[in-house]
């Protein structure tokens, strides 16, 4: 695949985590010490992961609140896809809207080969139900055509 269609030419992936993973019992302890000390009480975790494009923009948005694991593991599915996908698949996957200064021949296909496939596949079904030769002459279908 050339370099200019991978995704991770034209998308990357962050996770932004805040607070600090810890039991229940752990957090009232540190709670506990930072109130009798003077220091800030501890956060709780929260973690939110993002694909940005080129020019910076977020593209997609995942707030996964204190689901850490969760969180981490969607960050490494998403750089796996970046790594080998390409743009278009990568782009559908997440629910990507096409750049607006895409090329023209790419903005004017508007279903993917697969969608165009199944299309195909079922015009030919609905042809092959109204056919005559797939009729007798009652008008019912013979067994076994369909």
């Amino acid at each position: 695949m050339e370099q200019e269609r991978w995704a991770a030419a034209h998308y990357r992936v962050e996770r932004e985590s805040s607070g600090v993973v810890m039991r229940k019992r752990q957090r009232r302890k540190a709670t506990e010490m930072a109130i009798t000390l003077g220091d800030p009480v501890p956060d709780e975790p929260h973690d939110v992961v993002r694909v940005y494009d080129r020019s910076g923009a977020v593209v997609f948005e995942q707030d996964w609140g204190t689901n850490r694991s969760g969180a981490m593991a969607q960050e490494a599915r998403i750089i796996d896809d970046l790594l080998h996908l390409d743009v278009f698949s990568f782009r559908g996957r997440y629910g990507i809207a096409e750049p607006e200064a895409a090329p023209a021949s790419r903005r004017s296909r508007t279903t993917s080969p697969k969608t165009r496939k199944a299309q195909a596949k079922g015009a030919r079904k609905t042809a092959a139900r109204t056919s005559p030769s797939a009729k007798g002459a009652t008008g019912r279908r013979k067994r076994g055509s369909g």
